[in-house]
C-alpha cells in the first residue's frame, strides 16, 4: 500500500520574514528548577520504597 507524499509548504512574504525573526531572535530561557527537584524527590522516595519491598 503506498503513502501519497505531501508537498512541503514553502513561506512568502511576511509569513517567511515573520519566520527568520522568530528563529534568529534570542530565546527566553526555561527554568525547571522546581519540576526536577519535585522529580527527584519523588525518585527518592520510590527508591526507598523498592528497597524494603
Amino acid at each position: 500500500m503506498a503513502l501519497t507524499i505531501n508537498p512541503t509548504p514553502i513561506l512568502k512574504g511576511k509569513e517567511a520574514e515573520r519566520f527568520l525573526n522568530e528563529i534568529s531572535s534570542p530565546k527566553k530561557k526555561l527554568d525547571f528548577s522546581e519540576e526536577i527537584k519535585t522529580a527527584k524527590s519523588i525518585l527518592t522516595k520510590a527508591k526507598k520504597v523498592a528497597e524494603k519491598h
